[in-house]
């Protein structure tokens, strides 16, 4: 690879898949400094990458016929040297294969090996590891995966300030996000009533000041869980893009989420995180980076591909107590900080 190349990043499609590639990236850009980066991405995730420092330009694109017809002509007016694609969807093969990028490398399987001509291998090993390893493996890093460091993402002082002021925002240092959704749906969210009893524990016992986050299909969700926990809360619930709800995050001393997309968000972040698991494998999808807590069922089967509304998922995050929750809270709460 020549230093200056231009690279092509095929991003993935969910919030906390494209946390979880950065890892890689960021390794593969301090390897290739001069290289001119570019992540495309589809619209909904746009605003996340121009908060990556490691990407030099972000393109979107819409995910219909038109729009990804539309990404590869606009992509083949540039000179590209190589394509990592990264999804292992069809669709996110076929972009560059039309654009007409000389190499294109992604994973094995999905009917599209004749869409790339480098294919990593798909294998049982991979399957087991975290699921940062897919982006490792895909950019030839899996020697270095031990050392890699936490996926990062920046938003200067001025802009958090700012959004602490425009949302008007406690400037209490015991400021807790809580992010009750997930967009798999019933079988990633514990109950909001669990949400609502730790809000309300933090707010009495901690002197801790909450917010609720979440998607803009989360808005009715957001909004039960602060008004159960009281004047203690502020409900964002389907208010904050991308950028403000990163800078909200950033903001807060810890975050209690599902296994979510805005869980990897409050971690890219910095933020410690109290991550809540039914039957999906922290193993496998945990938040990356040091300080954060994982609050899980022993002895249950589990299993990285569950249906929405799995009754097996639901039973194991309603028994999961507040109390745990609430316990691991208070000592991120309670640490001392650098």
């Amino acid at each position: 690879m020549n230093a200056n190349d231009a690279i092509l990043i095929c991003a993935p499609n969910w919030l906390g898949d494209a946390v979880m590639c950065m890892p890689a990236i960021r390794r593969f850009r301090q390897l290739h400094p001069a290289a001119f980066v570019v992540v495309l991405s589809k619209a909904a995730l746009g605003d996340l990458w121009p908060l990556n420092p490691d990407i030099s330009q972000t393109l979107t694109f819409s995910a219909t016929v038109k729009g990804t017809l539309n990404a590869a002509f606009s992509l083949r007016k540039r000179k590209w040297d190589r394509a990592y694609v990264l999804p292992n969807s069809f669709r996110s093969a076929l972009v560059p294969f039309l654009a007409g990028i000389p190499e294109r490398i992604g994973l094995s399987g999905h009917g599209r090996p004749w869409l790339l001509n480098r294919i990593v291998p798909n294998t049982p090993a991979l399957a087991n590891r975290h699921q940062s390893s897919e982006s490792t493996t895909l950019f030839g890093l899996a020697d270095e995966e031990t050392d890699l460091a936490p996926p990062f993402l920046s938003v200067d002082s001025d802009a958090r300030e700012n959004t602490r002021t425009r949302l008007a925002l406690p400037t209490s240092d015991r400021l807790v996000g809580l992010i009750p959704g997930a967009a798999r749906g019933p079988s990633k969210r514990w109950p909001a009533e669990h949400f609502i009893a730790v809000g309300r524990q933090l707010a009495d016992s901690a002197g801790a000041r909450v917010v609720v986050l979440g998607a803009p299909g989360e808005t009715d969700l957001c909004r039960a869980v602060a008004e159960g926990i009281g004047p203690a809360a502020v409900d964002l619930g389907g208010r904050t893009p991308l950028p403000q709800f990163a800078a909200v995050l950033a903001l807060c001393r810890v975050a209690i989420a599902n296994d979510s997309g805005g869980m990897h968000l409050a971690a890219a972040m910095g933020t410690p995180v109290v991550a809540i698991y039914g039957i999906t494998d922290p193993v496998k999808t945990g938040p990356l980076g040091s300080g954060h807590r994982i609050v899980a069922l022993d002895n249950v089967p589990r299993d990285r591909d569950i249906q929405r509304a799995s009754e097996t998922a639901r039973r194991a995050l309603h028994a999961i107590e507040p109390n745990r929750v609430c316990k691991e809270a208070i000592a991120l709460l309670d640490r001392e900080t650098p």
